[in-house]
């Protein structure tokens, strides 16, 4: 019997074409599946990029079963995600996230040119548009709370990027806030930021507060831009200094 050397096995795979490769790649578990299969070489880091094996929310009236990968909630779309999983949020029209609870590691990412362009919306009555207990990347979105909180950050590291985070304004507006993080105070300093927020270039408005911890967890390097229309800031929260420095949680708002 004939034993293949492993370069002829790659070279065999090679001949598919993108489509077919593709097709492969979605059955593959995320993390650390596909991960893997990027690594291979460039051709394979492209399709394993491919829009096609990223999941989609989308209106409902333009949803087809002939299209497993796209949604017409984005709680569907949590729920069908494995760990790793992109999700691709439509532009141009109104997501309603209302206590969405995110328990494995996902990337959301609005699908329009700017933040503006794609609006998760929490209606009055619930406390978060997104609870997030597991590692995680927010990028490109506007999260508006009606009364309650844009993001809940329970466990794990949550990057917020080039997002636009508002609290409309009324009489109850200290029940409104940004971001609230209560993961609780990991004490090993080797994983001093195992539990954390990072926030890079996100416009945050209304509310009494930006930003509300408990524990042992301050906001940290905080850097604001002075936009014309708005202030963009960058900060961390993170486990206290060592040296007991203890800096405020409370930021201005644009």
């Amino acid at each position: 019997m004939k034993r293949h050397r492993p370069e002829e096995s790659s070279a065999s795979i090679n001949i598919l074409d993108d489509g077919c490769l593709v097709r492969i790649f979605s059955f593959l578990i995320p993390l650390p599946d596909r991960f893997n299969v990027a690594r291979v070489c460039r051709r394979w880091h492209g399709l394993a990029s491919d829009r096609r094996m990223w999941l989609r929310v989308e209106n409902q009236m333009n949803v087809s079963l002939l299209q497993p990968l796209v949604f017409p909630t984005l709680q569907d779309a949590v729920t069908a995600a494995k760990p790793g999983d992109t999700i691709i949020i439509s532009s141009g029209e109104t997501h309603i996230s209302s206590n969405i609870f995110i328990d494995k590691p996902l990337c959301l990412l609005g699908d329009g040119m700017s933040p503006e362009d794609t609006l998760l919306f929490c209606p009055r009555g619930f406390e978060s548009a997104l609870e997030f207990s597991a590692s995680s990347r927010v990028a490109n979105l506007t999260i508006l709370a009606e009364l309650g909180t844009c993001l809940l950050h329970r466990k794990g590291s949550l990057v917020v990027e080039n997002c636009a985070l508002r609290c409309r304004e009324h009489p109850l507006e200290h029940l409104s806030c940004a971001i609230v993080s209560t993961a609780d105070a990991v004490p090993t300093s080797f994983m001093l930021h195992r539990n954390g927020v990072s926030v890079v270039e996100t416009k945050i408005e209304g509310g009494k507060e930006a930003v509300r911890t408990s524990g042992n967890l301050v906001l940290q390097e905080v850097r604001v831009v002075y936009a014309r229309a708005a202030l963009v800031f960058w900060f961390n929260v993170s486990q206290k200094c060592l040296t007991g420095f203890e800096p405020s949680c409370q930021v201005g708002k644009s």
